[in-house]
């Protein structure tokens, strides 16, 4: 006996809610090679961002990147200060760096090295560092992850990402900014008691170009595996 089986989706409304027609369903199509058919009605990262839960923050004071690979000090770490059994967990979108004192003595490369140091580890002392909401959020951050800059940390291992190219902006007296930024969204998860950790390295001795480095993120609840 032949049994019809067929799926069908619920269509969500812009505020959440099912829309009327259809009984609030619709049926799931496939194209020609059985793959279900997706018309991305939204940017990347939108319907993520939309829920308010994506901050970045950025250090206020600028540091020497390292002349030799990271060991026990980073340059800015994001520890997810969130209890031990929870859900809550720091996605992150992107990191990196920017160097706003440019370095005229070699030429400007610059290797961003980012480690996650695994759960638990002991909470840091926040550095008074303000989050930025990437949804336009008025009411300020009230989530548990704390930054710190410059922070002593186990050496998890580094790990070197390479970065689309120098981004670069006109400055004051003629100089440039240069913006070394690595883009991988959900590449690390930062679950509780966990602290995400990025530096920066230069190869020459005289290296005097200051790094103001940044994170984005966003606050997800995810059941990881053990």
């Amino acid at each position: 006996m032949l049994v019809d089986r067929r799926m069908a989706g619920v269509v969500l409304g812009p505020d959440g809610v099912p829309f009327a027609n259809a009984g609030g369903e619709e049926a799931l199509r496939l194209n020609e090679h059985g793959s279900l058919r997706v018309v991305q009605s939204m940017p990347d990262l939108a319907e993520l961002t939309k829920f308010g839960n994506s901050w970045q923050v950025k250090s206020a004071t600028g540091l020497a990147a390292l002349t030799a690979l990271p060991t026990t000090v980073a340059g800015l770490s994001l520890y997810n200060g969130e209890a031990q059994g929870s859900t809550r967990c720091l996605v992150i979108d992107s990191f990196g760096s920017s160097e706003e004192v440019i370095d005229a003595t070699q030429t400007d490369n610059t290797a961003i090295y980012a480690s996650l140091n695994p759960t638990p580890q002991t909470a840091p002392t926040a550095t008074a560092l303000t989050f930025r909401s990437l949804s336009g959020k008025a009411s300020g951050y009230a989530g548990l992850a704390r930054a710190v800059a410059a922070l002593t940390v186990v050496n998890s291992g580094w790990f070197p990402h390479a970065t689309p190219g120098a981004s670069m902006a006109a400055a004051v007296a003629g100089a440039n900014f240069k913006i070394n930024e690595v883009i991988r969204p959900g590449l690390y998860i930062v679950p509780p008691g966990a602290i995400f950790n990025v530096q920066a390295v230069k190869a020459g001795a005289a290296a005097a170009a200051q790094q103001f480095f940044f994170v984005r993120w966003h606050e997800v609840r995810l059941a990881l595996a053990a």
